[in-house]
């Protein structure tokens, strides 16, 4: 049941590129990730069993807990919020595959796992994908083909910025659940992003939004920010952040789809190339590591 949920969470929030991108069309980053992290927290707190959240906090704490909200809400939404007016949501998909890669590196040069020449090789054809990716032309929205290697660079900057966040959250505030992080720090994001926005002003932009961008705010609030952190998350604290992150190579075909429904986008030879490589990777790092199983009660 939890690799499952993981893997529904990863075909979420492959879709969710499209539905961002369309809901750019009448809202800047910041009011999206306002209105994400809003409906994310609401869904959290009427779904999730979490009693007694931020109860003997000690400052250590949150401070640890301010940085995952940043990290992995706050910076994620917003770095893909900007890198999405200069992308296509296909283009995002595939690049957010590699993410895989960075999270095996980054426990290897700082937590001491142990890779061989097949994961190293891994590594090499990510990078080489990426860069096939990021070289391609791209039909966006249905506007021609262009470059679009500043989004690119943006989105390749949320991959790092992901992994961060999955190593933060199997790192730290151990002594509470999964769960219980996950909605702290969904409320924890939705109080940053309301005070910058109240400040800011963009929480006006909401009240000429048309029912089409609510149905899509819908979809990245409820499901992309709600379900899909609870099961992601689910995943990270019963197989671990490495297997967890392995599902992330489906990510690309679930933001194929949705891109070519919903925004009417093609995809450029060089760009399906340069995402076999990154899938090849992917598959040669997480082949040439052990690992960690799920426990018989999670399956």
């Amino acid at each position: 049941m939890t690799r499952l949920k993981v893997l529904a969470a990863v075909f979420i929030w492959g879709a969710a590129f499209a539905f961002t991108k369309r809901a750019l069309s009448e809202l800047s980053p910041l009011a999206l990730t306002l209105m994400r992290s809003g409906l994310g927290s609401l869904t959290m707190l009427l779904w999730a069993r979490t009693p007694g959240l931020f109860r003997a906090m000690r400052p250590k704490e949150w401070m640890q807990l301010g940085a995952i909200a940043l990290s992995g809400v706050v910076g994620q939404q917003l770095i893909q919020a900007y890198a999405l007016r200069g992308t296509s949501a296909n283009h995002a998909g595939w690049i957010l595959a590699v993410t895989p890669i960075i999270v095996a590196l980054a426990m290897t040069l700082f937590f001491g796992e142990r890779i061989g020449p097949r994961c190293w090789s891994g590594f090499a054809l990510g990078v080489a994908g990426t860069a096939l990716v990021a070289l391609s032309r791209q039909s966006v929205c249905g506007v021609g083909l262009i470059a679009t290697r500043r989004g690119d660079l943006l989105i390749m900057a949320s991959c790092c910025n992901w992994a961060l966040y999955v190593i933060m959250m199997d790192r730290w505030l151990r002594s509470r659940s999964q769960r219980a992080v996950t909605v702290m720090s969904m409320v924890t994001a939705f109080g940053i992003n309301a005070a910058v926005a109240l400040a800011g002003g963009q929480w006006r932009e909401l009240a000429h939004v048309s029912a089409g961008i609510w149905a899509c705010l819908g979809y990245l609030g409820v499901l992309s920010s709600g379900f899909g952190y609870l099961w992601w998350n689910a995943g990270v604290e019963a197989i671990g952040p490495s297997a967890t992150a392995a599902f992330l190579y489906l990510e690309p075909l679930a933001a194929l789809v949705a891109g070519r429904l919903l925004l009417g986008e093609g995809i450029a030879a060089t760009a399906l190339l340069g995402g076999a490589l990154i899938l090849l990777g992917v598959y040669r790092v997480n082949s040439g590591r052990e690992l960690p199983r799920a426990p018989e009660e999670a399956a």
